[in-house]
C-alpha cells in the first residue's frame, strides 16, 4: 500500500511540473496556429492567433491562460500547449536543401552570386559629369 501511494505521489509531482503554466504579467509567444476563447472553458471564440503573436500573461492555470494581446487589441484564454516564453519569428524561413549544402562551404548559389554581380555592375557604372547643359534643366 505504501509503495502505491509513494508512486502516486510521484507521478502527480512529476505532473505538476511537466505542466506549462505562465507567470502573470510574463510575455509570451505564440508557437503554433491556434484560437483564443472567451472564457476559460468556453469554445466561444476571440479571435485566431498566428504564430509569432505575443502577448501578456493575464492569469494562468495549469492548461489554459489568459493572454492579453495588444498588438492585436483583444484578450483571450488559450491552450498553453501553444504558447511559448522563447521568441517565435512570425513566418518560417524557407530555403532549398542546395543553399543550406552551400552556405555549410561559403558558397552561395548561383541566383545569389548573379543577383551580387549585378548590383556591382550598377554601382561601378560612372556618373554622367556636370556640363552647364545639365545644369540649365
Amino acid at each position: 500500500m505504501k509503495k502505491i501511494f509513494s508512486l502516486f505521489l510521484v507521478a502527480v509531482l512529476g505532473a505538476s511540473l511537466f505542466a506549462a503554466s505562465f507567470k502573470k504579467g510574463q510575455t509570451v509567444y505564440v508557437s503554433k496556429n491556434g484560437n483564443a476563447t472567451e472564457a476559460e472553458k468556453s469554445s466561444k471564440v476571440v479571435s485566431a492567433v498566428t504564430r509569432g503573436d505575443s502577448g501578456v500573461v493575464v492569469e494562468s492555470t495549469s492548461k489554459r491562460s489568459k493572454v492579453k494581446f495588444a498588438d492585436l487589441g483583444f484578450t483571450g484564454w488559450v491552450d498553453n500547449s501553444t504558447l511559448t516564453k522563447k521568441k517565435v519569428l512570425k513566418e518560417a524561413v524557407t530555403t532549398s536543401v542546395d543553399n543550406i549544402a552551400l552556405a555549410g562551404k561559403g558558397k552561395a548559389s548561383s541566383t545569389i552570386k548573379e543577383e551580387a554581380t549585378e548590383e556591382k555592375k550598377e554601382e561601378a557604372k560612372p556618373e554622367e559629369p556636370k556640363t552647364e547643359e545639365n545644369t540649365s534643366k
